[in-house]
């Protein structure tokens, strides 16, 4: 066994293999100090910027991930004709895409980023954080309405008896 590898788990060992598939010893070892110099080209507001970010984005993320499993958790009590199986499929179908943009608004750095970035790491940072930014905003105010909607929708559905 490698230095470093004697402690990890079978399962850690092989996901490591995956995530470095292809890297040379070079790569590997030099991979936290590409990350410090890179991080170091950027400044504090940024940095809390995506922190904050962070945190909204998994806050969002938590609500989304509860009204999917809710959804498929009540589908059975209000779901008793076709067309009331697919208002709650596009229900759950569009907090899906929410939380798709709730994870991209998570996705890390990684070095292989900066260096094959052409507008150098604070421009880039600077890209990123625009667009993370105004997705969670389009994420959260979608959020918001579908939330409502299913308020509104439930109990229709629930009480709807199709003829």
């Amino acid at each position: 066994m490698s230095k470093g590898t004697e402690h990890r788990s079978p399962l850690d060992r092989a996901f490591f293999a995956l995530v470095t598939r292809g890297w040379d010893n070079r790569r590997i070892t030099s991979y936290r100090s590409q990350l410090q110099r890179h991080n170091a080209a950027l400044t504090a507001d940024v940095l809390n910027d995506f922190s904050l970010l962070d945190v909204k984005a998994t806050g969002l993320l938590t609500h989304v991930s509860l009204m999917i499993a809710g959804l498929g958790l009540i589908a059975p009590l209000v779901a008793q004709s076709d067309i009331e199986k697919g208002i709650l499929v596009a229900e759950i179908a569009v907090y899906l895409m929410i939380a798709v943009g709730c994870l991209r608004c998570l996705s890390v750095f990684t070095p292989h980023q900066f260096r094959e970035a052409t507008l150098g790491v604070p421009k880039l940072a600077e890209r990123e954080l625009i667009l993370r930014r105004e997705l969670y905003r389009l994420c959260n105010r979608m959020a918001i309405v579908f939330t409502i909607l299913v308020f509104l929708i439930l109990p229709a559905l629930y009480l709807y008896t199709p003829n």
